[in-house]
């Protein structure tokens, strides 16, 4: 087995730590992804709070939520790009530093244009870690096991809303949601600091050594031959543009985005406004701690339950259906779209509370297989790029304006021009807005994913082909 380093020699005292610190990556990994959704999630666990404060209406709310996702949009294709040409690390230390820092200056704010440029920042830090972090545990874990090491990884992701959501309610209740911006920020310069610390692999690491174990009889053999590190892309600008038009040109990569895209946009409006469509009169009025510590509370189970049931599900049946990780995203997708119907027209709280289970249970499960299926059909010097450019579509097109769309379409709905929210009164008016929207965004993402799960094979050959040339993969 390989040591971390470039060099080819490998001695017995370096293989036990090389063993071993793969695990130690995951779980600095798994931390600072808890720390992402914690960041996020105040905001969202306590917007209640900050409205009344900052004098906010229901649109300004969305308006707040989608600043962060169009900054976090625009600028995942840079910080994606930059990570595929510098150490991954690095681009991930940079972009959690300032992050946390953009969380700190929230604790700051007085007026909505403050919050709103804070939030802005806040995108800026969390676009460059996730494709410089996936690319870094795709040269740690081989191919075989990335469905569920993704999988894995984002039970962190719902931990993070839970905390997020139960912190920001709390103590948004008692008037502190400043404070718990200040506090949620030091973890996250302390974590900045280990990853910049951390080594750097090779790229495509982990299938190398792979293929070493199944020539060894440790691992099964291994049909396609895995090739030394390819050279590194181009950095012209012209390179970049010709490299994100050879992604755009892999089936499966456009059937992601796709996908991902009408997730994106049911995801980030109901993580918006579903502590505020619960503490609403004319819905369940619940107080705000009670709202924060349920909603998160559903979410984390459900969302835990659901990441890992896809990541084991798609990886097992890959084995017999290699576009697996695809169909089950497609799948638990198009299930969802009646769930979801039945939770937000409920009027039991128990009934509402079951079917939000079953909708977020059903939600989480993409996750981690679409995570490693933009991983595998690419080659492993444009990992980072093909997260970078499938979260720029998806989020564009998706969820960057989706908080903002259904604040006015509530605010539309409302027949007093905002007077609902003012007295908590706005949870039918943001129900219609959910259901005309999400619904068909649900089954349209579920057929995306079902129909398209079959050109998954040929892509994944096509990118162990482009490693074997050592080359860009062509189109």
């Amino acid at each position: 087995m390989k040591e971390l380093s470039s060099s080819p020699e490998v001695t017995t005292k370096q293989q036990a730590p090389r063993s071993r610190y793969p695990r130690y990556v995951f779980i600095l990994f798994c931390f600072i992804n808890l720390l992402n959704f914690l960041d996020r999630n105040i905001f969202t666990g306590a917007s209640n709070a900050i409205a009344k404060d900052l004098h906010l209406s229901l649109d300004q709310v969305g308006y707040i939520a989608s600043a962060f996702l169009i900054v976090y949009t625009l600028a995942t294709i840079p910080l994606g790009l930059w990570a595929d040409h510098s150490p991954r690390k690095n681009v991930a230390a940079f972009c959690v530093a300032v992050w946390s820092i953009a969380t700190a200056c929230t604790s700051l704010v007085s007026n909505f244009t403050l919050i709103f440029l804070s939030r802005m920042v806040l995108g800026i830090g969390e676009a460059g870690y996730y494709p410089a972090g996936t690319a870094l545990l795709s040269d740690y874990f081989r191919r075989d096991q990335r469905a569920r090491v993704m999988s894995v990884w984002g039970v962190a992701q719902y931990t993070g809303i839970f905390i997020g959501f139960a912190v920001g309610g709390v103590l948004g209740a008692k008037g502190l949601w400043r404070q718990a911006f200040l506090v949620a920020a030091l973890p996250g310069l302390v974590a900045a600091f280990l990853v910049w610390r951390m080594r750097e692999p090779r790229r495509n690491q982990a299938d190398e050594e792979a293929l070493l174990l199944a020539e060894q009889g440790v691992l099964p053999a291994i049909e396609k031959e895995l090739p030394p590190l390819p050279a590194r892309p181009t950095t012209s600008f012209a390179g970049v543009l010709k490299q994100c038009w050879e992604l755009l040109h892999i089936k499966t990569l456009i059937v992601l985005i796709v996908v991902q895209t009408f997730a994106f946009f049911v995801l980030s409006a109901n993580v918006t406004y579903l502590p505020l469509f619960l503490q609403q009169r004319d819905t369940f009025n619940l107080s705000q701690e009670v709202t924060g510590i349920y909603s998160g509370g559903v979410i984390i189970l459900a969302g835990i339950i659901g990441n890992l049931s896809g990541g084991f599900f798609a990886d097992r049946l890959e084995r017999r259906f290699s576009g697996a990780r695809v169909l089950v995203s497609g799948l638990s997708f198009l299930v969802s779209a009646p769930v979801f119907v039945v939770a937000v027209l409920a009027k039991d709280f128990t009934v509402f509370t079951v079917f939000l289970f079953l909708t977020v249970f059903l939600l989480a499960i993409y996750g981690g297989p679409c995570t490693a299926a933009t991983q595998d059909v690419v080659p492993s010097w444009l990992r980072s790029s093909s997260i970078a450019v499938s979260m720029l579509f998806a989020h564009l097109l998706g969820d960057a304006f989706s908080p903002a769309i259904i604040g006015i379409m509530a605010t539309k709905f409302d027949p007093t021009h905002g007077q609902h929210f003012a007295q908590n009164l706005a949870g039918r008016d943001l129900g219609q807005a959910l259901l005309i929207t999400c619904t068909p965004a649900l089954v349209l993402a579920g057929l995306a994913g079902i129909f398209g799960s079959r050109w998954m094979k040929a892509d994944v050959d096509a990118a162990l082909e482009a490693e074997k040339a050592g080359e860009p993969q062509s189109v």
